[in-house]
């Protein structure tokens, strides 16, 4: 029976720091899936390429790669075999190529560094569904992305000689007998490829340096004794780690000396490697964040939301669905539906100039900004105050923002300490609000209210998956890759 209900959704792919190179393993991949029958799935959606591969005719920054295709970071190249014969396509940053399972590969830049990497993205995602959810129950947590919690910031070694050693003995110690018996026969590749072979990637040494049941007693009691920070530095060396330095790879890699003392922060060729962190919750008492290490490979997931609120929903029995994928034995699945063009968001984090990056875009990239602000003590009673020319066709509506006056905003783009945290779009509102010299708002500055900011800004998003359509394309065409469904049946 339908009905609807404080819902919230995304179906959430998982990623994958992959260094720099990317090889089809089975684990990624599978093994059931060609060029050729991708090409039947998505009909005349795609332009085909002589050269053995084809362009999305929607998006053309998406393109489907042979099954057999590896990308090479060093040589910034996507190859495969065509007639028997090697065939090569310059990979570019802000493109998605896509193998025939649906896994998707991207070049991107790294947020705190000039140093680009390879990204992998899963088919099939997972769909966080959460209903009848009160406010604050975690709505936004589940929907959104990771990536505004984290910051970045150098990679820590101790004592670099004696670290090192320690890094270099884990990079060359043989691995081919660290699988038991009866779960070494059934890898597909040999477990005594080097860590800094080309055969084996960033995830598959990450697998092999953490405890599985599959690992002998003797692997999993080696992997326990490596300590946390040694790990991530054998990560960092394989994802920088490039074929043309052989078995001389230490040379590279440095730590500056400060005051006549080794420092340390470890770089590669005198560049500085970044760690990413996990911001959780602000210390109220003590000031700064609570900040944990990621590993060196974290990628957050890529996300899709798929409803805030307000949703209609109904369970259906399952033959009554097609194109399923094969591990939904269920008897009855449920269908959501969000039922909203704008989704009313409460940015508790935007107070914290640059932390809330998709809130500074969101109150940006529209073309009018209506501010509503409360006057009175009642809720009832707003006053529209000003409507704000912006970008695009659309307006954004804001509440228990404060509205700030040409004074003030010329005050608060002056602050180098405030100002300069922001994110572009917000730093690109406020000096064209200024320009403009009219009355508007910042999203650091909610109103004030008994002489203390309010807890309760608000402001109507447009759904990101309307806002940014090609993600979501995206992700559905992965999806009917994987379950190899016709380009018309929907998933």
């Amino acid at each position: 029976m339908p009905h609807n209900s404080y819902h919230t959704g995304a179906v959430a792919f998982k990623s994958y720091s992959l260094g720099r190179h990317f090889f089809p393993e089975k684990d990624f991949v599978g093994t059931n899936h060609t060029y050729d029958e991708a090409l039947a799935l998505v009909g005349d959606t795609m332009t085909i390429h002589p050269q053995g591969y084809a362009t999305d005719k929607k998006f053309n920054n998406i393109h489907l790669l042979p099954e057999d295709l590896e990308v090479d970071l060093s040589e910034q190249a996507a190859t495969w075999k065509r007639n028997g014969k090697p065939v090569s396509l310059r990979i570019l940053p802000g493109h998605d190529y896509v193998h025939p399972s649906g896994y998707k590969i991207r070049l991107e830049k790294h947020p705190a560094s000039t140093a680009y990497k390879l990204i992998g993205t899963a088919a099939e995602g997972t769909y966080c569904h959460k209903p009848s959810t009160v406010s604050g129950g975690g709505k936004s947590e589940i929907s959104k992305s990771l990536d505004d919690a984290v910051i970045y910031g150098n990679v820590y070694i101790g004592d670099f000689e004696s670290d090192m050693q320690l890094v270099k003995d884990i990079i060359e110690r043989d691995y081919s007998n660290c699988f038991q018996p009866q779960f070494a026969e059934l890898q597909a590749r040999s477990p005594s490829r080097k860590i800094l072979s080309l055969e084996r990637s960033l995830g598959s040494v990450v697998k092999l340096l953490t405890p599985k049941n599959e690992y002998t007693t003797e692997h999993n009691a080696f992997i326990s004794g490596i300590p946390s920070n040694i790990r991530s530095v054998v990560f960092a060396i394989k994802r920088f780690y490039k074929p043309e330095w052989n078995d001389d790879w230490l040379c590279h890699f440095s730590v500056d000396i400060v005051n006549g003392e080794a420092s340390h922060d470890l770089k590669l060729d005198d560049r500085k490697l970044a760690g990413s962190y996990l911001r959780v919750g602000h210390d109220h008492v003590n000031g700064g964040w609570r900040t944990f290490k990621l590993r060196q490979d974290f990628i957050s997931s890529s996300k899709v939301q798929m409803e805030d609120d307000i949703s209609a929903s109904i369970v259906v029995p399952r033959s009554q669905i097609p194109c399923l994928p094969e591990e939904y034995t269920f008897p009855s699945l449920k269908i959501t539906q969000n039922c909203e063009w704008r989704l009313f968001q409460r940015p508790d984090d935007a107070i914290y100039p640059g932390y809330d990056k998709q809130t500074e875009q969101g109150m940006y990239s529209f073309d009018g900004i209506q501010l509503v602000y409360m006057l009175s003590q009642f809720s009832s009673y707003f006053s529209h105050i000003n409507f704000h020319k912006d970008l695009g066709g659309e307006q954004v509506f804001v509440s228990n923002f404060k509205p700030i006056y040409e004074e003030e905003m010329k005050d608060l783009t002056e602050r180098v300490d405030f100002y300069e945290l922001f994110s572009h779009p917000m730093k690109n509102h406020m000096m064209r609000s200024l320009k403009e010299g009219r009355v508007n708002m910042c999203s650091a500055k909610p109103r004030i209210w008994h002489g203390q900011q309010t807890k309760n800004p608000r402001y109507l998003q447009v759904r990101p998956d309307v806002a940014r359509p090609r993600d979501k394309y995206l992700a559905q065409l992965g999806s009917k890759f994987i379950n190899t469904n016709p380009i018309p049946c929907s998933v």
